[in-house]
């Protein structure tokens, strides 16, 4: 039984990831946008020490959870709740659990795929090896679960496809500004409580893994930051827990 249902929601993320890649405006918006992006940021603030590169990466990883998972994912699930596909998958033999993991996990997948290529760039226009790779570790993991959280979260408010454009872009600039805002600015400081924010977080931890300043923190820097994305993660899915609806929103 439990290998059916597997193969069930393998099939169904299978089915999800080819038609991610048919739809031509995700296509543009969360696939080539991000990685122009990620490439122009390499080409143009790349060229300075392990500072620099922090600052790229942080940007490439924020732009990857922000539009590669983020705002995909919420696209999806919209989508497939406003054609009734979610309702009717629902009696399929997988569990409400296993159907949502298999809808957003084409999202997480793409986003997985951008963060390689942008590995790959990053190493041949120069960029440094981590000096701490834990916290780097951390940023990537605990940004995904943060995403995908506030990806079903936001379904929650979002009533059609299109709409999605709009109600994700809030906490799409929240993440990249306060991504970059943590790097940017002075490591001592009321400038710490901005770690808070949603995002703020992989900032943090990027600059963690590449700046030996900011590693003087060590340990708790590296868990505030970490337990603040956990919280952020926790609060999304709380709300999408309690929230999500499985049939369409007509307002």
């Amino acid at each position: 039984m439990a290998g059916g249902t597997i193969d069930k929601i393998l099939s169904l993320a299978g089915t999800e990831l080819k038609l991610l890649f048919r739809n031509r405006t995700v296509a543009v918006s969360s696939v080539l946008v991000p990685i122009a992006l990620g490439l122009f940021w390499a080409l143009t603030l790349g060229d300075g020490g392990p500072q620099a590169w922090s600052l790229v990466i942080a940007l490439q990883l924020a732009v990857t959870l922000g539009m590669g998972i983020y705002v995909t994912a919420t696209q999806i699930v919209v989508a497939r709740r406003h054609n009734l596909v979610l309702k009717r998958m629902r009696t399929s033999g997988i569990s409400d659990a296993g159907l949502l993991v298999a809808t957003v996990a084409p999202s997480v997948l793409l986003g997985i795929g951008q963060l390689v290529i942008f590995a790959v760039i990053n190493a041949m226009f120069g960029a440094p090896a981590p000096g701490a790779p834990v916290p780097l570790v951390l940023a990537v993991l605990a940004g995904l679960a943060l995403m995908v959280a506030a990806a079903l979260a936001t379904t929650v408010v979002t009533p059609s496809p299109e709409r999605a454009q709009i109600t994700t872009l809030p906490l799409v600039f929240v993440v990249l500004g306060a991504a970059v805002a943590l790097l940017m600015l002075p490591v001592e400081g009321w400038w710490r409580a901005l770690v808070a924010l949603p995002g703020a977080g992989i900032g943090q931890l990027v600059r963690l893994a590449f700046d030996a300043d900011a590693a003087t923190g060590g340990l708790p820097a590296m868990l505030l930051a970490a337990l603040t994305l956990l919280a952020w993660t926790v609060l999304f899915g709380w709300f999408a827990h309690r929230r999500f609806r499985w049939d369409p929103r007509t307002g």
